[in-house]
């Protein structure tokens, strides 16, 4: 019997096949990525952007200064330069940088002094600190007037005025010089917000026992503010003599 393959039907049986070719090489088609691919891809890429720009800011150098105590700052001093630095920082709470200053002129031209304990290299927080106007050692008080009894309403802050009082009524009246060339720090007129023609002053007081002497006098009697003379500097302020009380009742009152 020949050596002959036996074919399927329709091709060629009964002829003797051929020599078989060399094995064919099937190559797959090249595709392009499918979506989903591509959406796994991109979301790889823009996590490791965001991971570079994270890094890259927390290790940037801070570029906004604000203002530390540069030793420990007791309740009652002025501040000065010597008490205060920068250091570059970074404060993302918008909330905080509120409450903390960013050149230490904003507190040495405000007069700031200290109202709670700072320590040395801590921030200096506005809750710390207060804007004082007048020169060290002063007080500060306020006075509600109407316009009539401040020079029609003329006065502005950093002028000197004269403090007058006038008790009683009538034949009996009398007025006196309370606190002489006192330093109006602040005028707000209307403070009553009614429209009606009060202004509120802030007066520098020298020493205590003025503080005290105008306090009593804007309650008992009626305050006249009258500008104050000029005067060169180191001229003594006054010749006026020391504010008299008010005479009392055996019941202590006037």
């Amino acid at each position: 019997m020949s050596d002959l393959d036996l074919a399927p039907a329709g091709s060629g049986a009964g002829r003797a096949s051929r020599r078989p070719g060399p094995d064919r090489v099937i190559i797959r088609r090249r595709t392009l990525p499918g979506g989903r691919a591509v959406t796994g891809g991109l979301l790889i890429a823009l996590a490791a952007v965001g991971v570079f720009w994270g890094y890259s800011r927390s290790n940037r150098t801070p570029r906004q200064l604000y203002v530390i105590a540069t030793q420990d700052l007791a309740p009652g001093e002025r501040l000065t330069a010597a008490d205060l630095t920068v250091v570059p920082l970074n404060i993302p709470d918008a909330a905080v940088r509120r409450q903390v200053f960013g050149s230490p002129a904003e507190l040495i031209d405000a007069n700031a002094s200290v109202i709670a304990p700072i320590n040395a290299g801590s921030l200096v927080e506005a809750s710390e600190v207060v804007g004082r106007g007048g020169p060290p050692g002063t007080r500060e008080l306020s006075i509600d007037l109407d316009r009539s009894r401040a020079v029609g309403g003329t006065l502005k802050p950093g002028e000197y005025v004269d403090v007058l009082a006038t008790f009683g009524s009538g034949a009996s009246a009398y007025t006196t010089t309370v606190v002489p060339h006192v330093e109006i720090l602040t005028v707000t007129p209307d403070a009553s917000g009614s429209g009606g023609t009060t202004e509120l002053f802030v007066f520098a007081v020298p020493d205590g026992p003025s503080a005290e002497a105008l306090a009593d006098v804007s309650i008992a009697a009626q305050v006249t503010l009258v500008r104050a003379a000029e005067q060169p500097p180191g001229a003594p302020t006054t010749t006026v003599p020391p504010y008299p009380s008010p005479p009392t009742t055996a019941a202590g009152l006037p």
